[in-house]
């Protein structure tokens, strides 16, 4: 696909980022074991998010929970950001997906946004799962953040830095699996 096509394949998802670090592998002194500090009550948000296949270009919304109104509210604005083009859009079954109100919002804009269904439990064909264990990895790993929106700050940081830049998006696009279904 063309990243100026009439159409747009977008792969969406949701992820949760918590308060309670999210603990990798680091670097530490030989001999000193790394301290991550606990927040003590862990907290949340959700984002709900989709990656254009053709350019890289990253949309999401930030929620407090799983649901179809939230999921509403993340399809009006990847509907705003495509303006004028279709979206394809790659989703998993989420219960909340399939709520009444999100069936009537899709079958009043069929002609903007197409779903195709992914079997469940299939997230290795989900590609944004790989954003979330990049953005998880590198900007959220073992790091306490004072606040809740130090959180979400540093995770809009992170999608910033390669939002758009699909040469920027190895860790997504640069799979063989990928490479032999796009051939």
């Amino acid at each position: 696909m063309k990243p100026d096509a009439k159409e747009a394949l977008v792969f969406q998802d949701e992820t949760e980022i918590h308060r309670h670090p999210t603990l990798t592998r680091m670097w530490g002194l030989k001999g000193i074991q790394p301290e991550v500090p606990s927040p003590g009550e862990n907290h949340k948000k959700v984002v709900y998010g989709g990656i254009d296949y053709a350019s890289g270009q990253i949309t999401y919304t930030v929620a407090d929970t799983k649901s179809g109104y939230n999921f509403l509210a993340f399809l009006i604005t990847l509907v705003m950001a495509y303006a004028g083009r279709k979206i394809r859009l790659v989703c998993d079954n989420g219960r909340f997906h399939h709520t009444r109100a999100v069936k009537q919002w899709l079958k009043a804009h069929r002609d903007v946004v197409q779903i195709f269904w992914l079997p469940p439990y299939c997230p290795s064909l989900n590609l944004i799962e790989r954003l979330w264990g990049h953005l998880k990895r590198t900007v959220l790993a073992n790091v306490l953040f004072e606040t809740m929106n130090d959180l979400v700050t540093a995770f809009c940081r992170g999608v910033s830095r390669i939002n758009g830049h699909k040469n920027k998006m190895g860790f997504i696009f640069d799979h063989d699996d990928v490479k032999t279904r796009a051939a």
